[in-house]
């Protein structure tokens, strides 16, 4: 466990206090803020765990926070990273539900009375729409839609 030293300016202590005392910010940001002043070396500097103690936080925390300074800077640190992969791409879209609920409103291919969720979604992709699907996505497809066959 490398401690990375923390040496603020006047100008970046004024900055964390002010960014602590005013404004409407995130928990985790003034956390954060406050886990600076307390590594400090100009002021009372201390160790990581006195930190986390005393800020009831994980002392993973503290160690990725000092680095994050060091690495990026203070308003990188006080800024929540935005994810590079922005999430998982949505696996059944417009053209899915509207395949679905197409399908839903059609007759049945082997003269049943109603479609069932399983029979929707074998049929999708049957159809090559989509290379698999649950009942339960077929059932909040058509719960979306208002159908009366879910």
């Amino acid at each position: 466990m490398k401690q990375h030293t923390i040496k603020l300016t006047e100008s970046e202590r004024q900055q964390l206090e002010q960014f602590t005392r005013t404004g409407t910010r995130s928990a985790r940001a003034i956390n954060h803020a406050r886990i600076l002043f307390m590594a400090d070396t100009q002021g009372q500097a201390r160790n990581d765990i006195s930190i986390a103690d005393a800020l009831q936080t994980g002392v993973r925390t503290v160690e990725t926070t000092r680095k994050r300074f060091q690495t990026v800077g203070l308003e990188a640190t006080l800024q929540r990273q935005s994810r590079k992969d922005k999430g998982r791409p949505r696996k059944v879209d417009g053209r899915v539900q509207a395949h679905i609920t197409a399908l839903a409103c059609s007759s049945t291919p082997n003269g049943e009375l109603n479609w069932t969720l399983s029979m929707l979604g074998n049929a999708v992709v049957k159809l090559e729409v989509i290379e698999s699907i649950s009942k339960e996505s077929v059932r909040q497809v058509l719960k979306k839609t208002c159908s009366n066959h879910a």
